[in-house]
């Protein structure tokens, strides 16, 4: 699995093609306070990737450092190509 994101509060790592290609889109970075493009989660997933939560407990408290965003290797391509698609659909101005 190739990690494309590790999405944190205030200090998010993106693989740099796939920030140049959400910075690209126009879309607002900070849409969820302080998780830089967490609101793309669902599309992320719908192209092709693997979203999970890099998290710890302390008794019944869950607290969430990150979250990964994956995809094998083989899948990055397809990734990169169906991602922008699902993005222009979702955040396309209405005429």
């Amino acid at each position: 699995m190739k990690q494309l994101a590790y999405i944190t509060q205030g200090q998010s790592e993106y693989d740099p093609a796939l920030r140049e290609l959400l910075d690209a889109t126009g879309i607002d970075p900070e849409e969820f306070v302080g998780l830089d493009y967490f609101s793309l989660t669902p599309f992320f997933v719908l192209a092709g990737a693997t979203v999970s939560p890099d998290a710890h407990t302390h008794g019944d408290d869950v607290h969430v450092v990150g979250v990964r965003v994956e995809v094998p290797e083989e899948f990055e391509a397809g990734f990169m190509a169906a991602l922008p698609e699902f993005l222009a659909d979702a955040y396309a101005s209405e005429d």
